[in-house]
């Protein structure tokens, strides 16, 4: 099975989070790697620094977590999946077309499920409750 994680869900297993434990679950369930994308490495770093604003977590620890995820993804875990820019940012605007104005989607999150159309994923990795139902009407099982 070819899944496809968006960032949401891979912070969840390096930062404790509501969601971490339903998350390390799957994962144990799924074959590596778990697809993301480049767009996932640059917002997994910004998460960790934001959790540092925030007083969530101190820089040594955004700075471990970041180096985990690192090792992780060069162990196989994770793989980055190229995309045409110019497919994605086609892709993204039809579904930006249908689904933002009816169900408030952002636009990062629908990168996240064109990238997963494009490809061909069988599964769609979210906790986030708008990407998961775009996901669905996209036609792309989603998970947890």
């Amino acid at each position: 099975m070819k899944a496809y994680a968006d960032t949401g869900f891979v912070v969840s297993l390096y930062k404790m989070e509501s969601t971490s434990e339903k998350a390390a679950a799957l994962m144990r369930k799924l074959e590596s790697p778990v697809w993301i994308s480049a767009l996932s490495e640059i917002e997994l770093r910004n998460a960790f620094q934001l959790s540092v604003f925030r007083g969530e977590i101190d820089k040594a620890s955004a700075e471990l977590k970041l180096r985990l995820f690192q090792q992780d993804l060069k162990k196989g875990i994770y793989a980055v999946m190229p995309v045409s820019s110019s497919a994605l940012h086609s892709k993204t605007a039809e579904l930006i077309d249908r689904h933002s104005a009816r169900i408030g989607t952002r636009s990062l999150d629908l990168m996240h499920i064109a990238t997963a159309i494009l490809l061909n994923a069988d599964l769609f990795l979210s906790f986030d409750l708008r990407q998961r139902k775009a996901a669905k009407l996209e036609g792309l099982k989603v998970k947890p």
